[in-house]
């Protein structure tokens, strides 16, 4: 019962927590209703949720006490009511260590473990698990083997959680479920899977090459749970545990380019460490921080975008001498900014230490002293991106000549499935008479490599395709490039506009999965892929002007022209601005973007520079009744990039 209290306890906020004035005498003398037949389920839950408060209130029941209300309450399992069944798994373990002989609920808990309803099975795993000591674990040994490999991740997740907290006082023991452990790992279901790879390291953590050997047994597999990824990224940090980093490596940056989203980010965070802690690897994480700076998430993109510039700090010191076995010589804050930020705050909860003893990830934690990167500004992230790519591409002899890069796409083409056999993305590189498309290309198939790989390309419009740099060999899993060079119409040069077909065409040679070793004769064959389309955007960058009517009077109207244009699919003016925005791949100016509420007519104000480096402005008047009326005038500093803004739009 609760303590009577007056208006004055009410005033005073007293009254709003309705446990506040609880009586341990009298809630256990309640608990004696545990014993009526028949079983009250929500007041039994009530009288349950008290003992509980008195409990983690720090109210101390004695041995006496806490027992008979125990055993009072293992009458409770004769209802078959869902609250109260699990208020029951919560007050057994709190009092596990309070009252004696609780090991009487063994077999009512073996009970609800083993039966048919799974809403208690889990729960019963992780209360018997707690309130059984080393000597009683063989009793239930059967039973937690058969929940590990349980077909209910619920239920399997329990079990593997609560067998990591077995460890401490049963290693023995637990070290006998790993066959179990090893089917659980191969689980669909992401939390199962994390929680095998969990307890698979801790009970082989003392034998390095058991470690390695589980290393490499999932990296060469693949892991479909983010979770258990990162714990493979961090074992893989830890030290040199395969006589193959080049395929550690390779395992984390196929996480970049194929994981779930969850792990991509931290798979550009292990693939930095493991590069500033293996100098002789450094060259290959370099290109490969190269290609993640290319990507279209905004997260993997910027810490890729930092740990480059820190790296390749580490690497001009190493090419200038001035790091000597592993030390930095020179070069100040270097290695402190290495070992700050390799591995990002965010990513700690998953420290092999502590490695999962929760049936979920712990949340991310930052506290004031730990350090933040700056966050980089869009334009830094896309002007590092183009200098990565004009480096890039001016190391490719077939590309010599063909002067400074104008304009990469700012997010890879996905010209495949995911799911697919061969996953290919493509980045189209505009410069002023010719375009290059770059492929990144994998192979999934591991029991097969590719060889001299290209994408032939047929075009609708009159572009010419000059050549093509093939990707030399694409082994399993392992990225690749190859490239295609066009050059941009000449009869037609306001037909910019076109559609590519493209086919990837390559040698095929079987090779055996285990051993990697390659058959010597190989057959051609070839893969569809989807057609790639070039657009007017791809020609143009955007560009901010402050004052749009001075840069429009600066231009002048010697080339200015201008058609109106009826936009028949299209029903609302913010639609319209969206679509126009896109399609030409213009800065809109002056927050023209934004379309006042309740007005049939808006003005639309661009500002672009056409390859070449030639301005380009566009105003675009735009009128709503049936359907959406547009009238476009445009200015350039030359007459191509009028033409072709009006034959685009046309």
């Amino acid at each position: 019962m609760l303590k009577k209290f007056d208006k004055k306890d009410e005033e005073s906020g007293g009254g709003s927590n309705p446990f506040q004035h609880l009586e341990k005498s009298a809630v256990l003398q309640e608990a004696r209703v545990f014993n009526e037949t028949p079983i009250n389920p929500r007041k039994c839950a009530h009288i349950l949720t008290k003992i509980l408060y008195l409990i983690n209130q720090g109210e101390h029941l004695g041995t006496t006490e806490a027992t008979e209300a125990f055993f009072a309450m293992t009458k409770l399992f004769q209802s078959n009511d869902p609250t109260l069944r699990r208020m029951c798994y919560l007050t057994i373990k709190e009092m596990s260590c309070i009252a004696e002989d609780v090991i009487i609920v063994t077999s009512s808990l073996t009970k609800d473990m083993t039966g048919k309803e799974d809403n208690y099975r889990g729960p019963a795993v992780r209360t018997l698990c707690q309130i059984t000591d080393s000597t009683m674990l063989q009793a239930i040994e059967r039973y937690m083997k058969q929940a590990i490999v349980d077909k209910v991740p619920s239920v399997s997740s329990s079990a593997l959680v609560s067998s990591l907290h077995l460890l401490k006082c049963s290693f023995d023991v637990v070290k006998r479920w790993v066959n179990e452990a090893q089917e659980a790992a191969s689980s669909d279901n992401i939390m199962v899977q994390y929680h095998a790879l969990g307890l698979l390291y801790h009970v082989r953590k003392n034998d390095r090459l058991a470690v390695n050997k589980m290393i490499s047994k999932f990296t060469r597999y693949g892991l479909k749970s983010p979770f258990a990824t990162r714990i493979l990224h961090l074992l893989g940090q830890e030290g040199p545990k395969t006589n193959n980093p080049s395929k550690y490596i390779r395992f984390i940056y196929n996480r970049v380019v194929l994981e779930h989203e969850e792990v991509r980010a931290g798979a550009v965070s292990a693939l930095a460490k493991f590069g500033a802690q293996n100098e002789e690897m450094l060259p290959s994480i370099l290109v490969l921080l190269k290609r993640c700076v290319m990507d279209d998430d905004n997260e993997v993109r910027d810490r890729a975008t930092f740990y480059l510039n820190v790296l390749e700090q580490k690497q001009k010191a190493l090419n200038a001498g001035y790091i000597l076995n592993g030390l930095t010589v020179s070069i100040p804050g270097l290695e402190r900014a290495l070992q700050q930020y390799t591995l990002e705050p965010s990513e700690k909860p998953f420290d092999l230490k502590s490695v999962p003893l929760a049936t979920t990830p712990m949340a991310e934690q930052r506290t004031e002293s730990t350090p933040i990167p700056a966050t980089k500004q869009p334009e830094k992230v896309a002007t590092t991106r183009q200098e990565i790519f004009q480096e890039q591409l001016a190391a490719v002899p077939e590309f010599h000549g063909l002067g400074p890069l104008f304009k990469s796409s700012p997010e890879p083409v996905a010209l495949t499935e995911s799911e697919t056999e061969y996953v290919i993305h493509c980045t189209k590189h505009t410069f002023t008479d010719h375009m290059v498309f770059q492929f990144d290309c994998t192979n999934t198939l591991n029991d097969q490599t590719l060889e001299h790989v290209t994408v032939q390309m047929d075009p609708t419009e009159a572009y010419e395709v000059l050549c093509y740099v093939p990707a030399q060999s694409l082994p399993y899993n392992q990225p690749g490039t190859c490239y295609t060079l066009v050059a941009l119409p000449k009869e037609d040069p306001t037909a910019v506009s076109c559609t590519f077909s493209c086919i990837m065409k390559f040698t095929v040679k079987d090779c055996d999965p285990t051993t990697g070793e390659t058959d010597d004769e190989g057959y051609e064959d070839e893969y569809v892929l989807e057609d790639l389309e070039v657009t007017i955007a791809d020609h143009i960058q955007k560009v901010m002007k402050l004052n749009f009517e001075a840069a429009w009077d600066e231009v002048g109207e010697e080339f200015e022209k201008e058609e109106t244009f009826t936009l028949s699919t299209i029903k609302t003016l913010e639609e319209a601005v969206g679509n126009i925005v896109k399609f030409l791949g213009m800065h809109p100016c002056e927050r023209s973007d934004k379309v006042p509420d309740n007005k049939n007519t808006h003005m639309l104000l661009l500002a672009g520079v056409f390859r070449g480096g030639h301005d380009i402005l566009v105003r675009s008047r735009l009128l709503l009744l049936d359907t959406v009326t547009m009238q476009v005038t445009a200015r350039s500093s030359e007459e191509l990039p009028v033409d072709i803004i009006l034959a685009s739009v046309g």
